[in-house]
């Protein structure tokens, strides 16, 4: 390494509210692109310790290969086993977040946490990506089948156009689904 400290990501899942859908296929190709880039993963959860996901951790088939990757992966299964809650989340030790599942008013105080830890991550000027649950408040419309980058910061208009420009040209590859 080149004395830099690694680049680390917070992974959120909402998996413990009624309205989670959190599935292996939603973490997985985030997990394994932040791993190979290299980077350091950090799994959470509101509550930590091992959330609450959809039966498919019991089929013995899946068509996405970085799904099989996870279930295959000793490490990762135990970094899900084994999630951190929301309150032993250090915003400084952290480059981005990525959250995934959350669903209803964001920003209410029946959250669990999950405003206080992105309002701190968007005040110390760090990326938060947000793939929500079931009717996430975010949006008059949602998101929808689209991608919604939020920013309002100097540097958001580039940092949002370069996100833009990386999310066009995979789904171009045909790498994201199109629905």
């Amino acid at each position: 390494m080149d004395g830099q400290l690694p680049i680390r990501f917070l992974i959120v899942l909402a998996a413990d509210g009624a309205d989670s859908e959190v599935r292996i296929i939603s973490i997985a190709p985030a997990y394994y692109l932040f791993k190979d880039a290299p980077a350091e993963v950090v799994l959470a959860t509101p509550s930590g310790g091992f959330p609450k996901l959809t039966d498919e951790l019991r089929r013995t088939t899946h068509q996405d290969p970085s799904t099989r990757r996870f279930l295959a992966d000793r490490t990762a299964r135990d970094d899900l086993a084994d999630t951190l809650g929301l309150d032993q989340i250090v915003v400084e030790d952290f480059d981005a977040a990525f959250c995934i599942g959350f669903a209803g008013a964001l920003w209410s105080a029946g959250n669990n946490g999950i405003a206080r830890t992105l309002s701190a991550l968007l005040k110390s000027g760090k990326p938060v990506a947000m793939i929500p649950g079931r009717h996430l408040d975010i949006a008059p419309q949602g998101a929808a089948a689209g991608l919604l980058i939020l920013g309002d910061s100097q540097a958001s208009p580039l940092l949002a156009a370069h996100a833009l420009l990386k999310a066009v040209v995979e789904r171009r590859k045909g790498m994201a689904p199109t629905d």
